[in-house]
């Protein structure tokens, strides 16, 4: 993986994105696509996206004579293809929100983790001070 700070060639089998918590710009190669890397800049761990998709040269039906049975092919085409970019977009989008959540709990465990601690520790300091002041039932009588 390298950063787009290093000035990396970018060629066709690359895939560049941004981390959603820094914005830092990576580049992968597109067998990375779908799996988990950390991001150079922040540690955040990003799923990476998916490759977009390669624009298909599509014939211009204003220019050229297309049969109707190839026209409603096209149109299709173009449909299901603006709808799978859409939904590759969202679910880009909800990874990414999940990877900011997960930073958010893993910050929150820590802080737990911190708090924790410090209760264990004031516990550990009031219970000697707890028992020497409350006593032995024996040093109650007059």
């Amino acid at each position: 993986m390298s950063t787009a700070n290093d000035r990396p060639e970018i060629g066709p089998r690359d895939i560049v994105f941004d981390c959603p918590t820094c914005q830092k710009s990576m580049v992968v190669d597109e067998v990375a696509e779908g799996l988990t890397v950390e991001c150079p800049g922040c540690a955040t761990k990003v799923i990476v996206p998916a490759k977009p998709a390669k624009n298909v040269d599509i014939p211009s039906p204003a220019t050229t004579s297309v049969d109707p049975r190839l026209l409603s092919l096209i149109n299709k085409f173009k449909e299901l293809h603006t709808q799978r970019t859409e939904i590759s977009t969202n679910i880009i989008a909800r990874l990414n929100d999940v990877n900011r959540q997960m930073v958010m709990l893993a910050r929150l465990e820590n802080a737990h983790q911190q708090v924790m601690q410090e209760w264990n520790r004031v516990l550990a300091e009031l219970r000697p001070a707890h028992t020497s002041t409350v006593g032995s039932p024996t040093s109650n009588k007059p």
